[in-house]
């Protein structure tokens, strides 16, 4: 991997590596709080790398949640990386095992905006997309530790750092409207979202609507390329 590979995936993933300094610092600040310690809060970072599923490790452990149970329910919000992996996959064919493991464990949602916003520039190459995976990551688990060591040393109200998160993932979602696949995905992954927690009144409901969503989008693209291609031909 040369130099310009790597200038080029920490140029593309700057903005989301600032982002998650602010964040990173918040979620540590947050585990710190709820009883974990600043090696642990490093470790998890490392381990498991997902920062929404970190934060609600962090509520569960502060309402008494037992260990199974926040297990779980990390698994059932992390289950849209199956998604992303399945969406992404085409582009790093025919890569090591020894790639394949690390991009894969890299990967998140602001990482996968990224890369598969590049990939389809055609441009993008699967070695640029693993730095910038790497440096994000990076990015996070070293921020995550500094939150913890300040949340040591400095008394915080946590309550405002519940939006950070969410702030991020709005501004995240508003860069992707650039199609009507994704506005029409979008605008079903909300309903959802809000009807079925009304219902459910279980985190499960963003699960359930991420995937509904999922195949919405998927559904008008599909209508959308069989129009194309009927232009085309005519």
């Amino acid at each position: 991997m040369n130099r310009e590979t790597v200038a080029s995936g920490i140029k593309a993933s700057s903005p989301i590596m600032v982002s998650y300094i602010a964040l990173g610092i918040a979620c540590g600040i947050v585990l710190y709080d709820a009883g974990f310690s600043v090696s642990h809060i490093f470790i998890m970072s490392v381990l498991v790398y997902a920062g929404a599923a970190q934060f609600l490790a962090a509520s569960m452990v502060v309402l008494g949640a037992s260990f199974p149970s926040i297990i779980v329910m990390v698994f059932f919000l992390n289950l849209r990386h199956i998604l992303m992996s399945a969406s992404i996959s085409g582009f790093v064919k025919n890569r090591s095992l020894k790639f394949l493991s690390l991009f894969g464990h890299t990967l998140s949602d602001e990482t996968f905006g990224i890369n598969y916003s590049k990939f389809q520039e055609g441009w993008w190459t699967p070695s640029e997309a693993l730095v910038t995976g790497v440096s994000n990551y990076g990015t996070w688990a070293l921020s995550t530790a500094v939150g913890g060591m300040i949340g040591s040393q400095i008394p915080i109200n946590t309550m405002i750092m519940n939006y950070a998160l969410i702030a991020m993932f709005l501004c995240m979602m508003v860069l992707q409207f650039v199609s009507k696949p994704h506005i029409a995905a979008a605008g079903v992954s909300i309903i959802l979202t809000v009807a079925l927690t009304i219902v459910l009144q279980h985190n499960i409901a963003l699960v359930i609507a991420t995937v509904i969503a999922s195949f919405v989008g998927y559904y008008v693209d599909s209508i959308e390329n069989r129009r194309k291609g009927g232009h085309k031909h005519a």
